[in-house]
């Protein structure tokens, strides 16, 4: 199948069809990352301590931040291309994907040399107490120093209807990182900085895979030339625009996270900062499918959107909400039913078995609710409304989760920490069905009007 047949099956397939078969295969993609970002904490814990876990936990931040710069450029570049394709603006999508590389490469370098001159200013602020400040250190300046690696261009393959190649390119990098994480940790006995150095090495693969993608690889929907590499700044605008609520989502994300750590530094110390790093983690990966519904919607909403076919789109938002939510049902009766045996996969320390059982099905309350706001902003996104976007992810994050946080924690400490997730995803699941709705009504109205003017 060439690239504009399988664009042009974003508009013709069957809505769960083909909601099922992007969404199994970004799922799939990203339960393979899953899968080694807890073995990594499990290499970690067990074959060094709970401290090396929760020095690379102390890190987590500036990972969710440089994901947070590629997933802009790729949710942001994945609209406009959707759209620009859905309209048969070919060249459009072309500027779009070269702009994106731009911007990308522009804002790593500059992340590598502020890491890099500031890493253990950064590891103070982070929450890392003196024990756990040098994994911290020597894990984090390799993390810096390979930023310019941490692509997210995958969800510009998909807009291009290709799966199977942006499957692959998460599916093998994480693969190989597994390998190395074991052979730098457990062979070679190299700690934390085997493990950072594990990370990068598995972006690398991955950046190599989408050059070969963009460049050299046949039976594309559109061409990449030299030319598109000029800064279209109109382009750019409008990618960083959409792009931003992911963006501000991973930043505020990682603002949750550092408030989490200095308070679990001041009211639990080293024990409650690896209860963190091990809990947060499993929470992470169990929810992973959620992430992978998301992006595998995105693309149909986009080219619908841009075609004009409303039904579709709400059908495509509506599956993928129930979707979400039931398998978020599944999570939390897991979590409820067997926590000791869900941490005991990723640490062989009696406290943390212990002590994590209350913090994982306090933080599991909230898996049912966390797919909903996630639906809905990503559907915002999709179709090009930042505003809304935005609101949802930034203004959730500050508005509600970290007030919710420091309440809670002040009011019932280490048990209001671990509730305060589910607390805050309840008031953001009521926010944005309202705001889904409302949009929902609005544009139906719009297009009805539309057509009473059409002779």
């Amino acid at each position: 199948m060439d690239g504009s047949a399988r664009v042009e099956r974003l508009g013709t397939e069957k809505i769960g069809k083909l909601l099922w078969e992007m969404s199994s295969q970004t799922t799939l993609s990203l339960l393979v990352y899953a899968i080694y970002s807890v073995t990594d904490t499990y290499f970690l814990s067990v074959g060094i301590n709970s401290l090396a876990a929760a020095g690379a936990s102390i890190i987590s931040p500036v990972l969710i931040a440089l994901g947070g710069v590629a997933t802009t450029v790729g949710a942001g570049g994945a609209s406009v291309v959707s759209r620009a394709l859905g309209e048969a603006k070919t060249e459009r999508a072309s500027r779009t994907v070269a702009n994106t590389f731009l911007i990308f490469w522009t804002v790593a370098i500059m992340i590598t040399v502020f890491g890099a001159l500031f890493i253990g200013p950064i590891v103070s602020m982070l929450g890392a107490t003196a024990s756990i400040a040098p994994y911290a250190i020597a894990y984090g300046r390799i993390i810096f120093l390979g930023a310019i690696t941490s692509t997210g261009y995958s969800t510009i393959v998909r807009a291009d209807g290709n799966i199977r190649y942006s499957t692959a390119m998460w599916m093998i990098p994480v693969s190989a990182n597994v390998v190395f994480c074991w052979l730098f940790i457990i062979v070679l006995h190299t700690g934390v900085a085997g493990a950072a150095l594990a990370t990068v090495m598995g972006q690398a693969i991955s950046a190599g895979m989408s050059f070969y993608f963009f460049f050299f690889k046949k039976n594309r929907s559109y061409r990449i030339k030299a030319a598109y590499f000029k800064p279209d700044w109109s382009i750019m605008a409008e990618v960083i625009i959409i792009g931003f609520p992911s963006f501000f989502k991973s930043i505020s994300a990682s603002l949750v996270v550092i408030v989490t750590n200095n308070l679990l530094k001041v009211i639990g110390g080293d024990s409650a900062l690896g209860v963190f790093a091990i809990i947060n983690r499993l929470y992470a990966g169990l929810n992973t499918p959620q992430t992978g519904i998301m992006q595998g919607m995105q693309p149909i909403l986009g080219y619908n959107f841009g075609q004009k076919r409303l039904g579709r789109v709400r059908k495509t938002i509506n599956y993928s909400l129930g979707t979400a939510i039931v398998y978020g049902l599944i999570v939390c009766g897991l979590c409820l039913l067997i926590p000791a045996t869900l941490i005991a996969l990723l640490s062989k320390e009696t406290r943390i078995i212990t002590e994590g059982q209350v913090a994982l099905r306090l933080m599991s309350l909230a898996c049912p609710l966390s797919g909903v706001s996630l639906m809905v902003a990503a559907y915002f996104q999709a179709v090009g409304r930042a505003k809304e976007a935005l609101l949802l992810t930034l203004g959730g994050i500050i508005l509600i989760k970290l007030p919710v946080l420091l309440l809670a924690s002040s009011l019932f400490s280490l048990t209001g920490i671990w509730s305060a997730e589910a607390a805050s995803e309840g008031l953001l699941c009521i926010i944005s069905l309202l705001m889904l709705r409302r949009y929902q009504h609005k544009k139906a109205a719009e297009y009805r009007q539309q057509e009473k003017r059409i002779p």
